[in-house]
C-alpha cells in the first residue's frame, strides 16, 4: 500500500514538473504555409513514394503546373482551402487504407502523429 502512493506520488511529480507525457507528441495548429487559418503541421516523406505515379498527387502535371508543392495551391486558393484536411485525409489516409486492406506496405493509417509533426521540407 506504501509502495503504491509512493509511486502514484513520484508519477504526479514527475508529470507536474515535464507535463503529460503525450503532450510533447501533440503538434499544435499554427501558421503554416501561409494558410488563411491556424492547420497543423503535415510532413511528406517523398522518398517513400517513389513507386506512385507522381500526377496521383500532383494532379496538375497535366496542364504543366504541378511543379510547385501542395500548400502552393491548397491554401491559396479559395475554393480548395475550405476543404484541404477532408482532401489531404481523403487522398492520403485512404491510400494507405487500401494497401493495407490489401496487406502491402503503407503509411499511417490511423497514427495521426505520423504525418503531423513539423517539417520545412515540401
Amino acid at each position: 500500500m506504501k509502495l503504491t502512493i509512493a509511486i502514484a506520488l513520484i508519477i504526479g511529480v514527475l508529470v507536474a514538473a515535464l507535463g503529460p507525457p503525450i503532450a510533447a507528441k501533440r503538434p499544435a495548429k499554427s501558421a503554416y504555409w501561409f494558410a488563411p487559418q491556424k492547420i497543423l503541421p503535415m510532413t511528406f516523406a517523398h522518398a517513400d513514394h517513389k513507386k506512385e505515379a507522381c500526377v496521383t498527387c500532383h494532379h496538375n502535371f497535366t496542364d504543366g503546373l504541378g511543379f510547385g508543392n501542395c500548400m502552393n495551391c491548397h491554401v491559396s486558393d479559395k475554393e480548395v482551402w475550405p476543404v484541404l484536411e477532408e482532401q489531404f485525409h481523403g487522398l492520403c489516409r485512404s491510400c494507405h487504407e487500401e494497401r493495407d486492406a490489401e496487406g502491402k506496405p503503407h503509411g499511417p493509417v490511423r497514427e495521426c502523429i505520423n504525418c503531423h509533426m513539423v517539417d520545412d521540407k515540401p
